[in-house]
């Protein structure tokens, strides 16, 4: 299989069948993929009519793009299954849409690697790059980030949970060590925040939802941070 020119393997192809098939039959609309040279490694367009754009970026590594599409194809999947998702509340900030976004990634970012574990893809080259990233985010960090009213606090517990959750073990131990070192109170929060997905899980959208909702509530996040049902059309 080939994606933005590349050959990425067959791995990934009976997934990519799938959801092009489901987009096609549930919403009537095509799957393109398409090269970019975003911020982002992958970008996922519903805007244009009749068709969902996937963006790969340019600089992805070859070995890597199938995960990188993989992880992609799983969030349409989510999107297609009526997952959760976390939309603006009645309060707006600068960083709003950096702090919805940390929580979406916290619960269905471990959903979609789960998804994807199965098919052995390539995650060596991505994981370092989310590694080094987490590392320069922590070595930036002020120390303000350790009091718990400021949205930068909220912030660096999702992303300690985010890596809680899913990073490599060998590798998650020294950036736990960091976070406990230079922000103790965030990681004391981050760790309440790996039990309370872990409590509710990820395995159905109704699990991604309590633990959207008991983690929005958790950190104090409900004025800027609300959970669409996508089953329902309800707003909590």
């Amino acid at each position: 299989m080939k994606a933005i020119g590349k050959e990425i393997g067959d791995a990934i192809e009976p997934v990519f069948k799938e959801i092009e098939s489901r987009l096609r039959i549930e919403s009537e609309r095509t799957l393109r993929v398409e090269p970019f040279e975003g911020t982002a490694l992958s970008d996922i367009d519903w805007d244009e009519p009749g068709a969902v754009v996937v963006s790969l970026h340019t600089g992805v590594p070859t070995h890597a793009l199938a995960h990188v599409l993989g992880v992609a194809l799983q969030h349409l999947r989510q999107r297609l299954d009526r997952y959760p998702e976390v939309v603006p509340g009645e309060a707006e900030f600068d960083g709003g849409l950096m702090l919805r976004h940390a929580l979406r990634d916290a619960v269905l970012g471990p959903e979609a690697e789960a998804r994807l574990a199965p098919l052995g893809l390539d995650a060596h080259w991505e994981v370092e790059q989310r590694h080094q990233g987490l590392k320069d985010v922590l070595r930036g960090a002020a120390r303000d980030w350790d009091d718990p009213l400021t949205p930068d606090h909220a912030f660096g517990a999702l992303l300690y949970a985010r890596f809680a959750l899913d990073h490599p073990v060998e590798m998650w131990e020294g950036l736990k060590k960091d976070f406990v070192r230079k922000l103790p109170a965030v990681a004391e929060t981050g760790e309440g925040v790996v039990q309370l997905i872990r409590e509710h899980g990820w395995n159905s959208p109704g699990a991604c939802l309590e633990s959207l909702v008991a983690v929005r509530d958790e950190l104090g996040m409900i004025e800027i941070a609300l959970i669409e049902d996508r089953r329902t059309g309800a707003v909590i």
